[in-house]
């Protein structure tokens, strides 16, 4: 036995398309390789351990359908021989026929036996979509990453000139958080097309 889970999960869907899901798992997990949990370059746990764990899976989904929708997210518990709690979500506002708006967070607390390291983690990034026409978008993110210690900017302009063919442009820019100085950028050209043959 290298893997498994038990789930028993419990779901709600709602008149106005809201979803709620509650979870509750156990799973278990051998490890052929020595492994960080946290991935931050604390000591790794030994190859050939298992362990088991207990824990919460829940989500709550918001009407979709509303100017202003959220999702928020958990899975919590046993973490490998410690504990998590994790939270994550999303707030977004839709400005029609326009585009919309949202910001997307992660939040990780790790807490490890002596002599692993413990971790606190976030991922933050807003997010702009926007619609010029009915072939013509445009889409950008931020997103702030505390584990590699990282801001990335992602910018996609995307033009829909025959169905199922595109051309794409992206500028992707990295930078250290602390003075903001460059790591790296791209500009890529990208086009695909549709052959019916």
């Amino acid at each position: 036995m290298i893997d498994y889970d038990i789930n028993l999960l419990y779901r709600i869907t709602f008149r106005n398309t809201a979803i709620f899901n509650l979870r509750l798992r156990r799973e278990y997990v051998y490890l052929f390789n020595a492994f960080d949990p946290t991935r931050t370059g604390g000591l790794e746990l030994p190859e050939d351990t298992d362990y088991t764990a207990h824990l919460v899976v829940a989500s709550f989904l918001s009407d979709f359908r509303k100017r202003i929708f959220y999702e928020l997210s958990t899975r919590s518990g046993q973490y490998f021989n410690g504990t998590r709690i994790n939270l994550n979500g999303s707030v977004g506002y839709r400005f029609q026929p326009y585009g919309s708006f949202a910001v997307n967070f992660s939040y990780n607390d790790i807490k490890l036996p002596s002599p692993y390291k413990d971790a606190t983690l976030y991922l933050i990034g807003p997010r702009f979509d926007f619609t010029f026409s009915h072939s013509v978008f445009w889409t950008t993110f931020i997103q702030y990453n505390s584990q590699i210690e990282n801001i990335n900017i992602n910018s996609r302009f995307q033009w829909r000139f025959k169905p199922v063919s595109d051309l794409f442009i992206v500028y992707t820019d990295n930078y250290f958080p602390e003075y903001f100085n460059t790591k790296g950028r791209a500009l890529v050209l990208k086009l695909t097309y549709w052959l019916n043959v």
